[in-house]
């Protein structure tokens, strides 16, 4: 027939090619790997729980992922990059978990803006973390299987971090709700910028000095050891609820604690200075910020002084005492129940008019014609 309709089976032919060439070309378009994929290969975007079963190298980022209450087990592997992108991009997903593996050589290991992640023993290598936006990052131990080499927490966001190794910095700017305990801090610091209500307990911080700086209050650090630090800890002013250093260990720093901007909102109560190379606590400010309704007590200097090299105070005084107090004669400072043996100079250093008897403490104290401090 030269006229009239094709053949029913030629038409499905035609029909059959033309889909087929329709799906192939549909299928050359790339897509992010599904989270469903039993292979999870680089950037890979997750929006399920996955199992990795192989180490992944990646330019770029990582693993992304693209949904809440996702879990990665990385089941040993390690995932590894070239200097940039993030590791695990984790954005505003909440209810993220990682776990039980490595991630090195990211641009940043793991950033999370207003989401919620929490490692479970995971080692990031040559890589730091970031939290953002009122975001939650929670890292999880044992040390030996919990490394972080940086970290930054910004923007009223949350961080917990329960026994884990620490080097590097460790930043935090309006940081609020914070729980570190159990933990190596080493080979960095910790600065702490307008935060508040902040726990850090029973820790390590070894060559690592924390400093407060102004306007964080309400914070309390515990059972800590501070070593092996030019200064253990520095803190400056702040207001509202104070800032409490209590039952603390600080031992062969160069000054345990230093309080040279101001003394204020600050609470040192019964710990233990021992071995710091020029004096357990200095307290020599530049400002006046009010008096401190918070005595420095119950605290117990062995050993300071021993190295001081002749460095002395703004009044030209040596130091080389268990705490050695100055230029604090606008806002004298109260001591209570302080004791030692065996310091440089004397248990406590206090001028007449720059320090209030609080009662209860052991010398030798000097100047020794100081009638405004009794020490027994």
């Amino acid at each position: 027939m030269k006229h009239g309709k094709e053949p029913g089976k030629q038409r499905l032919a035609k029909t059959a090619a033309a889909f087929a060439l329709s799906l192939a070309a549909a299928l050359a378009i790339p897509l992010p790997a599904s989270a469903t994929d039993d292979e999870v290969g680089c950037g890979a975007v997750l929006t399920s729980n996955v199992t990795l079963t192989q180490d992944l190298s990646c330019a770029g980022d990582g693993l992304t992922i693209g949904a809440d209450n996702v879990t990665v087990d990385l089941a040993g592997h390690t995932v590894s990059g070239d200097g940039t992108g993030r590791g695990v991009a984790v954005g505003d997903r909440k209810g993220v978990a990682v776990r039980d593996g490595v991630i090195s050589g990211f641009g940043l290991g793991a950033e999370t803006v207003g989401g919620g992640v929490t490692f479970s023993r995971v080692r990031f290598v040559g890589n730091a973390l970031s939290a953002d936006h009122a975001a939650s990052l929670t890292l999880v131990g044992p040390r030996s299987a919990c490394l972080a080499e940086g970290i930054d927490v910004t923007g009223s966001s949350v961080l917990t971090i329960d026994r884990c190794t620490v080097h590097g910095r460790l930043y935090g700017s309006g940081g609020h709700g914070w729980t570190v305990r159990g933990s190596v801090l080493s080979n960095g610091h910790l600065e702490l910028a307008e935060s508040g209500s902040n726990v850090f307990g029973g820790n390590l911080f070894d060559g690592f000095p924390v400093n407060l700086t102004e306007g964080s209050n309400d914070n309390l650090y515990t059972d800590n050891v501070f070593t092996n630090a030019q200064v253990g800890f520095r803190a400056e002013h702040s207001t509202g609820a104070p800032n409490r250093v209590e039952g603390n260990v600080f031992k062969d720093n160069r000054y345990g604690m230093t309080f040279w901007v101001s003394f204020s909102n600050v609470s040192v109560k019964g710990n233990r200075f021992e071995g710091n190379r020029i004096a357990g606590i200095l307290i020599d400010p530049i400002r006046f910020t009010g008096v401190t309704p918070y005595p420095v007590s119950g605290n117990t200097f062995v050993h300071n002084g021993l190295a001081a090299g002749g460095a002395v105070d703004r009044d030209g005084d040596l130091i080389r005492d268990g705490v050695h107090v100055s230029g604090t004669e606008r806002a004298p400072v109260e001591l209570a129940r302080n004791g030692g043996t065996g310091n440089g100079g004397f248990v406590i250093w206090g001028p007449a008019g720059q320090v209030i008897d609080g009662g209860g403490n052991h010398g030798p104290c000097g100047p020794v014609a100081n009638p405004g401090l009794n020490c027994s």
